[in-house]
Order: C-alpha cells, then structure tokens, then sequence
C-alpha cells in the first residue's frame, strides 16, 4: 500500500474525480462523505440526465474567469469527455453544446465514476460529517462532528459546505446565496400568466436602468414571479432592488416596434384591443400588456397608442424581489475566497498540502453543464497535485 495519503471531504462530482486523478497518481485514498451515499447531486443534475460539460466552456462562463482559467486551458470540454470516455461513459452533444451521457441517464455518469473508485481501491467513509482540519506531524489530520478522525498527507475539500472546514486553517469564505434559480418579482402585472411559456430577451436593470446583463431564451412565468434557463443564468447578477426588464421581440428595434403596430392598427382596425394582438402574442400574455397600459379589452384597435405599447413590448418590467424556492437553487454561490488558493493547483496558500475543488470555492457558472465541467476539472487538478504532496518526505 502507498505511503501517500490523501483524504478527501465530500463524495460529489469534485471528490469522486479528485479520488480517482490522486488515486491514479499513486496515493492511498479515503473519500469521507457526511451523507450515506456518494453523488446525490449528480443524480438530480440536467433533471436527471446530468449535463456534464458544454463544448463552449470557457473563463467568461464564470464568475471568476482569471481563477478558472488555468483550470480550463488544461481541460477543455475535450479533456472531460476523453476522461469519461476512459471510464467506458459514452456522450453526445445537443445543438446548444450541452453534452449528456448516451444512456440519458445521470446514474450511468455516477456509476463509471464509483466503478472506477472501486477498481481503484478508494475508501469510502459515509456519515462523517468533517469539523475542522488540524495539522499534524506527518501531514493532517481531518476530525468529525462525530469524534472520527482520518489521518492523511494531504487533504482535498470538496465539498459544498466544506468553506466552515477550510476556516479552521485560517481561509475566509464570502457568503452563500443560491444562483441558477428561478426569480421572485413583483406579481401585479403578471396575474394570470402561471405557466405560460414565451421565447424573449431579459435584462436585468440598476436603479439607473442600466444593464446589467442580458440573456435570451424561453421564459416560464410562475405564480411568484419567472423561471426558465434564461432566468437561472441571470439570477447569478439579479438581486433584490433590481428590475427584470422583458424584451418580447428582440429581433425588432423600438423603431420597427412601433411601426409594426402602427400598420397593424392600419390593418386590423376593425379589432377590439382584446384581439388586436392574436396571431402575435400569447393571448395571457396580450391581456397582461394591455392591463398594464390600462387599455379595456374592448377598447376599439383604431384608438391603441402604438408607441406606448411599442415600449411595454420592448420594456415590460418586473422588479425583483428576491429569489424563488433556494432549495431549487442548481449552484450555490460564495465559499471559500479564491484569493487563499492557487488556481493552477487549487492548494491552499496559507496551509500546503490542504486543497479545495468544486462548490467549496466561490466559483459558479453559467447553465448547461459549466458548474460541473469546473467540478470535474478542478478535482482532477486537486487530486494529482494532493498525491504528489502526500508522496513528498515529512518536513
């Protein structure tokens, strides 16, 4: 048995990688998993199918593009199907780059994953939930909640709370709030439109209606505000005091806009404003609009102000007051400062020979598979660079 010891906290996507990169570089691994399983979230992700990488992930897909950087040069989207290809996975690509295993199926990614821990010779230690990392004078020592200890050259945390384990070495951590997730707003104007879908662009305004960010893509309106994976992608900049500002035809300027309408008015006069929109806008949505215009459904076509409309069409907006259920949240940003790491090694700056990859540190992405093409990345880097400074001589 190797002499290098490497002790993992959190058997997710990030520790189950980071066993198998440590164990495959020579080092005798134990996976200490607080739960009674490995890789729940892994299960749940792509709504069960696990979206695993994007063939456009890249530095700007995150919110610490300089610290992934390094990470993803090393591994691109290539890099991480090749790795899963080794491990007998099969995978495909959609038209929005978003690569899935073939079987459709999350567990077929967990099970090449736990298949190849196993071959591997990988400990796995369930219901140790870790409290702190001590120093000791071979290397460290990882205690639980529980009284367990588990002794080891070097550590890697990747789990998602594991920033509370990391402060016992001296690392900050910045708060926790969830990101990809659906958005709470003001529901006046909404009323009615539950479960109505719509293909549009949202912007997401400061108080001095500046943009802040943009995205386009399809929208679910819910009883507490939207939804969608355009929205999830803009809850990680969308908080509570700003607005989300619907654009429902993108592919039109406020000019055209205007000028569409004006000639509908011209064409359709003979319509109530209650049918003016039909063949054009979702009918919920067409009442929403005209509500909020203060315009009666059988208001005469011939008296709509094109204008005003026009700019509700472009700018319908909804003010945000917070978030939807957390617990729908796919990622939760905050976590251990990156400033404490390394990011070409992900080990610690203040204690060498301690390592963090996936959730424990501040870094999240976009949807479509980019928080889990940082997971498995990150954790081969921690893996191979824990085992190299398990093997080194006691100082």
């Amino acid at each position: 048995m190797s002499d290098a010891r490497v002790a993992i906290v959190g058997g997710g996507a990030a520790g189950l990688v980071a066993a198998i990169a440590s164990a495959r570089a020579g080092a005798c691994v134990t996976l200490l998993e607080a739960g009674s399983r490995v890789g729940r979230k892994i299960l749940a992700s792509g709504n069960g199918r696990c979206n695993l990488t994007n063939t456009a992930a890249a530095p700007d897909a995150y919110n610490a593009p300089g610290f992934v950087a390094p990470v993803l040069a090393e591994f691109p989207c290539e890099a991480v199907v090749a790795f899963f290809r080794d491990l007998g996975l099969l995978t495909y690509a959609d038209d929005e780059g978003r690569v899935y295993p073939v079987t459709n199926a999350a567990n077929s990614v967990l099970d090449v994953l736990r298949l190849e821990c196993a071959l591997l010779g990988v400990e796995e230690r369930f219901g140790f939930e870790a409290a702190r990392i001590e120093r000791s004078d071979d290397g460290f020592i990882v205690r639980s909640r529980e009284g367990g200890a588990s002794q080891a050259g070097a550590v890697i945390v990747a789990s998602g709370g594991g920033a509370s384990v990391l402060e016992s070495l001296g690392h900050a951590r910045e708060p926790l709030w969830p990101v990809l997730v659906p958005l709470a707003t003001d529901t006046r104007s909404i009323r009615g439109l539950s479960g109505v879908r719509v293909r549009c662009a949202g912007h997401i305004l400061d108080s001095t209606g500046a943009r802040v960010a943009s995205e386009r893509g399809e929208l679910l309106f819910r009883d507490y505000g939207v939804s969608g994976i355009m929205i999830l992608d803009l809850s990680r900049v969308a908080l509570p005091g700003l607005t989300l500002s619907l654009d429902f035809f993108p592919d039109i300027d406020p000019a055209g806009m205007e000028r569409l309408l004006s000639e509908r008015i011209d064409r359709l006069g003979w319509r109530s404003a209650g049918t003016f929109f039909s063949g054009m806008l979702h009918t919920r949505i067409a009442q929403a609009v005209l509500r909020v215009a203060e315009v009666p459904l059988d208001t005469p076509a011939t008296s709509l102000d094109a204008p005003a409309l026009a700019r509700l069409l472009k700018d319908f907006s909804l003010p945000i007051t917070g978030t939807g259920d957390p617990a729908q949240a796919q990622v939760t940003r905050g976590g251990a400062r990156l400033d404490g790491f390394d990011p070409a090694t992900m080990e610690s700056r203040l204690a060498p020979g301690v390592f963090a990859a996936g959730e424990v540190l501040d870094v999240d992405g976009r949807c479509g598979g980019f928080n889990l093409h940082w997971a498995w990345t990150s954790g081969i880097v921690a893996g191979r660079g824990a085992a190299a400074r398990a093997a080194e001589p006691a100082a």
